[in-house]
């Protein structure tokens, strides 16, 4: 049974890491045990334990650690925190499974990388959309078509004025057309970004990319677009792939996820994914399925720390408005 801990119990673990892990152990008896979690906040710990089914409580992560000798720590923690708690927790020998971005810049994912590869063994960056069920659809439907020579992606929110939204938050559809890419269009190769000033007076993000196997792309993020959508759409000469992320906020915003698969102009195939639960339809319980299936097995789970480099250099490169050459990137460690 590998016994699983947890250090930080703030708002998004109590929304969707706490149900994915409290789903997973109900669903596969015997296999899982939710030993600890530990917060500085000892109440806030303690409700989480009641709701979730953790077992002990602790307020100091190091003798958390020592005591409880986890298989595995999930590490949800602040961005500004996220090096220096990951980081701890992998050099000790325990597989970690930790929120995006994987460091505040580029040099702190590759130095989490880093220690990764010196601790060796399964841990695994918390990028969700890989693991969401419409994404799943669509590479299922994108093994059996293709070849494809466009991939277009769109990020749109309502009022976000935070300076750093493509490295913080556009990362996350940046890591997911990775994803797609690396299945079926060679990887990324380059990117060139227009950043523009909209009237609101933030920045939006205009990426064009070009593809290992010589196609083409192109992502939008626009977080001030008076809408809340993320979609993809995949176009070969016969057949078009699209797909979009569920999403559940505020009481009046409830958008179902759906992907659809068009071949020669008739839709020969959609589905949809109830937004509620939203742990389950956004992927996080996916992921979650993912890291716990490769610490039985033994092998990295994706996307690693050391994959998740990549990511961040493509995120920081869109943020600062710059053109990046990926295909020439190495993984340090």
């Amino acid at each position: 049974m590998l016994k699983i801990a947890l250090l930080g119990a703030g708002s998004h673990s109590e929304h969707v890491h706490g149900p994915s892990l409290a789903c997973y152990a109900q669903e596969h008896p015997g296999e899982v045990e939710l030993a600890a979690v530990c917060d500085l906040r000892e109440e806030r710990a303690r409700l989480f334990r009641d709701k979730f089914g953790f077992r002990r409580v602790y307020t100091h992560m190091d003798e958390m650690l020592d005591r409880e000798r986890p298989d595995a720590c999930w590490v949800i923690s602040p961005l500004e925190l996220t090096r220096e708690l990951a980081g701890t927790v992998m050099a000790r020998g325990i597989p970690v499974f930790f929120e995006k971005p994987p460091g505040r810049n580029l040099q702190e994912a590759e130095e989490l990388a880093q220690i990764a590869a010196r601790a060796g063994g399964p841990n695994m960056v918390a990028f969700n959309r890989r693991w969401a069920p419409c994404t799943r659809q669509a590479l299922e439907w994108a093994n059996h078509h293709g070849p494809f020579e466009y991939l277009y992606a769109r990020m749109v929110r309502v009022a976000r004025r935070d300076e750093q939204f493509a490295f913080g938050t556009g990362i996350h559809l940046l890591d997911c057309v990775r994803a797609l890419a690396e299945a079926h269009l060679g990887k990324v190769a380059a990117a060139h970004t227009t950043r523009l000033r909209a009237p609101s007076g933030v920045f939006n993000f205009h990426v064009d990319l070009t593809f290992a196997s010589g196609a083409r792309g192109r992502c939008d993020l626009l977080p001030t677009g008076g809408l809340v959508e993320e979609s993809y759409a995949l176009f070969g000469p016969t057949c078009v792939i699209t797909f979009s992320l569920p999403w559940l906020a505020w009481p009046d915003l409830r958008t179902d996820g759906r992907a659809e698969l068009w071949v020669e102009g008739k839709l020969a195939d959609s589905q949809t994914w109830p937004a509620d639960p939203a742990f389950s339809s956004s992927g996080f319980y996916g992921e979650t399925v993912e890291f716990i299936s490769a610490l039985k097995q033994g092998r990295k789970p994706c996307p690693s720390p050391q994959e998740a480099v990549v990511s961040v250099a493509l995120a920081e490169a869109v943020q600062e408005g710059r053109d990046i050459v990926l295909r020439s990137l190495v993984h340090r460690g």
